[in-house]
């Protein structure tokens, strides 16, 4: 492993920290200037990776963030942000892989502007597909931490939408078939 190697993590890793402070901030320009910091460390991150789609993402994603959180008009700023992402992947897109993180993008961003259930599930797709990137860029780092949302995520979504209804599902299941049925039996005696 050469220097410029370990460096280019370094700046994943970084990045990362910069966005996961950014959620335990509760001033509002606190998370807009975390975000903003760690957008701006995912860009040089893949730049020295030549890793020009993702590059070209974040970037957009930094002035989104300052729309997202400047104004009210998360789904505006979405829908304005698509051609400028689909224009940024195709001039950045030397292969079929680049075309990953304009897809990543547009599902978050997508999912984003919906409930909570929603953004779970985009977070599984978009953190997936990031990581697939990642990985075929050689940011390992940042191939970890992807990997580690797509697992969060999936906790997420079992713990709140399907073990409550599975546990819901089992009562239910119990009731009918030992309360009811054996009141059903009891009285057909």
């Amino acid at each position: 492993m050469n220097t410029r190697f370990l460096i280019i993590q370094f700046l994943s890793f970084l990045a990362w920290l910069f966005m996961l402070v950014s959620y335990y901030r509760k001033n509002t320009n606190k998370i807009l200037v975390f975000q903003i910091m760690g957008n701006i460390t995912f860009c040089i991150h893949y730049l020295l990776l030549g890793a020009y789609s993702g590059l070209c993402i974040c970037l957009i994603d930094a002035f989104c963030n300052i729309g997202y959180y400047k104004t009210d008009k998360d789904t505006l700023i979405y829908y304005i942000s698509i051609p400028f992402r689909i224009f940024a992947g195709i001039m950045s897109g030397e292969s079929l892989i680049d075309v990953l993180p304009v897809c990543g993008s547009l599902v978050e961003g997508y999912s984003l502007t919906r409930d909570k259930k929603i953004v779970v599930i985009g977070g599984i797709i978009t953190y997936s597909i990031w990581a697939i990137y990642d990985f075929s860029f050689m940011s390992y780092v940042g191939m970890i931490f992807d990997l580690i949302i797509v697992f969060s995520n999936i906790g997420i979504l079992f713990r709140e939408y399907i073990f409550n209804n599975l546990v819901e599902w089992v009562y239910l299941l119990y009731y009918n078939i030992f309360v009811i049925g054996g009141l059903n039996a009891k009285t057909q005696k």
